[in-house]
């Protein structure tokens, strides 16, 4: 699974700025969710008070080969019109942890409650020593305290270590090496947010990424997606927009003639008055 990440950086001393970075954010959904790879994504907005990256993409792409994966990224990355206050980048799964078992391929969060710690990581010494770091993920990243002081209330769904696959030298425009995603499914309900800001400020206190607490604000998928991989099980699911169901058609058929009796027996044993016993409709 390769996956984007676009980190949009801002600062909120004038409104204008901020309905600029929404609507760049926007915009960018549309461009996204144009490339034949991509499968699905979800808009970001950051709740912090003072956000480093007021909006944060996380769009998913499949395709075996990864070489054009990440061109194909790289061709989205430049069509989105990158400027020095963003940080885009393509990512690897390498570790995740789930809180419950899943079949398949699981579907992003769309509800308003759904939310994600996200702590983005740089290295500053020799990148060759990622190979231990990845062995001892759980513990820098904070990914074990998190799993372990999650309440049940959050419905922490999935935690994902992502790397980034190249290795830059130190300079000042290098993306951030790491990522961790800690996907929960009602963490922003207003009975949870204030005790998520909590922990994410606790976090900061003890950990050396980049910390921010962000909530699901858009959810896009490919309009036209492309035939499933015979290689991945496909289980997703396709929920039904809220507040509606689909329709049904009723089929009206013939009572036999044996059913008419069953159900008025029924009904006496039941003490149906008379003049409600059951009459089969005959059609014209």
């Amino acid at each position: 699974m390769r996956i984007k990440l676009e980190l949009i950086h801002s600062e909120f001393s004038r409104f204008l700025q901020t309905d600029a970075d929404y609507e760049k954010a926007i915009n960018e959904c549309q461009i996204i969710k144009q490339s034949a790879f991509f499968s699905q994504g979800v808009l970001l907005k950051c709740i912090d008070h003072k956000p480093l990256f007021p909006y944060l993409h996380l769009a998913q792409f499949h395709w075996q080969d990864q070489t054009k994966r990440i061109y194909e990224i790289g061709e989205k990355i430049r069509e989105c019109g990158p400027d020095p206050r963003s940080f885009y980048g393509s990512y690897d799964e390498i570790s995740s942890l789930c809180k419950t078992a899943v079949v398949g391929e699981p579907n992003l969060p769309t509800n308003r409650h759904a939310g994600y710690i996200v702590i983005a990581f740089k290295l500053l010494d020799d990148a060759n020593k990622q190979q231990n770091l990845e062995k001892t993920w759980l513990n820098w990243s904070g990914a074990r305290e998190i799993y372990k002081h999650s309440p049940r209330n959050w419905n922490l769904r999935k935690i994902s270590l992502l790397k980034h696959p190249f290795v830059y030298k130190n300079g000042a425009n290098r993306p951030f090496a790491y990522i961790l995603l800690c996907e929960y499914g009602s963490i922003l309900h207003p009975a949870n947010t204030i005790q998520a800001l909590d922990i994410c400020e606790r976090l900061r206190t003890r950990n050396c990424g980049l910390v921010a607490l962000y909530q699901v604000h858009t959810a896009y998928s490919n309009e036209a997606p492309s035939a499933p991989s015979s290689s991945v099980v496909s289980a997703r699911r396709y929920p039904m927009s809220r507040g509606f169901s689909e329709d049904v058609v009723e089929v009206i058929k013939r009572e036999s003639p044996r059913r008419a009796p069953r159900l008025r027996s029924r009904e006496r044993s039941l003490q149906i008055a008379d003049e409600h016993f059951y009459q089969p409709y005959q059609m014209q």
